[in-house]
């Protein structure tokens, strides 16, 4: 039950950042807070790809709001859960963005 929670709630999510700029939201800031919650509690589920999904759109979205802490912070659990799959060369572009050594 939880799961498909979960699974509503990033869907919901991905409808409303599909569209480029800052999503119409009563609060940007905490709608960044609900993403990484989203992406965290994937995790401790133990489902990867989802959490990678949930990372990806708070990545996106902290960018559209110029939140390069944020950006940076989601890049680098990005990174992290693409070295525990075993994704290197993926894990070292995502954190070459992070350290700006990297195109985009």
């Amino acid at each position: 039950a939880l799961c498909k929670s979960l699974d509503e709630a990033l869907s919901l999510w991905k409808q409303l950042l599909e569209s480029p700029g800052i999503p119409d939201v009563r609060s940007p800031e905490q709608t960044v807070t609900s993403l990484h919650l989203l992406a965290t509690l994937y995790q401790l589920l133990a489902k990867p790809i989802p959490a990678l999904e949930s990372f990806l759109l708070l990545r996106s979205l902290c960018r559209r709001l110029g939140d390069i802490p944020g950006t940076a912070g989601a890049l680098c659990h990005l990174s992290r859960l693409l070295f525990q799959l075993e994704c290197p060369t993926h894990a070292q572009v995502s954190l070459g963005r992070t350290l700006g050594t990297s195109p985009e």
